[in-house]
């Protein structure tokens, strides 16, 4: 991987690792706010270049729309967090947070039975599937920031984000 992408992807991670958003997601596990698909996106298309995919892709694969798919998907901004103004704009979940004085919607007396339940809880569950980390009522938020990143890397060995501190005894190029 580049160490350019490397850098870039771990500047995103490094904007989002202490934010929780208003729906209790930690932002950090994120792919499109940690920065990790840009970078991953823009080493696939450097691989599949190098080689000739296009001209080698399976017959039923429209390549040139593939390949336009990833340039969309690499040239999306990393989302800075909502706590810094990323996310939808018109966020329910964000503005009842702020307007109720809770960090998060885990933090509300409410949680469970307000108004946004349904979308919070559709929110969450999609996270979990999608293997982001979610902060439930009562965990702390700080325990949880402080040991989130060692789960993200041990659920994402692979990823971007830990390529620098994996492979720093490795000769630099």
């Amino acid at each position: 991987m580049d160490r350019m992408k490397t850098a870039t992807a771990r500047k995103a991670y490094e904007n989002v690792k202490g934010q929780i958003g208003g729906c209790g997601i930690w932002c950090g596990s994120c792919a499109l706010g940690n920065g990790s698909l840009r970078a991953l996106i823009g080493g696939l298309e450097s691989v599949l270049d190098s080689h000739g995919a296009e001209h080698w892709a399976p017959s039923e694969m429209d390549y040139p729309a593939f390949s336009c798919g990833l340039d969309v998907l690499r040239g999306a901004a990393s989302c800075v967090g909502c706590r810094q103004g990323g996310g939808r704009d018109d966020c329910s979940l964000r503005a009842c947070a702020v307007e109720s004085h809770v960090a998060d919607c885990s933090d509300c007396t409410d949680f469970g039975s307000c108004a946004n339940d349904e979308l919070l809880q559709h929110m969450r569950e999609g996270a979990r599937k999608a293997g982001l980390f979610v902060r439930d009522p009562g965990e702390n938020a700080g325990d949880l920031l402080a040991v989130w990143p060692k789960g993200l890397e041990a659920s994402w060995p692979s990823t971007i984000l830990f390529e620098d501190e994996r492979c720093s005894n490795f000769p630099k190029s």
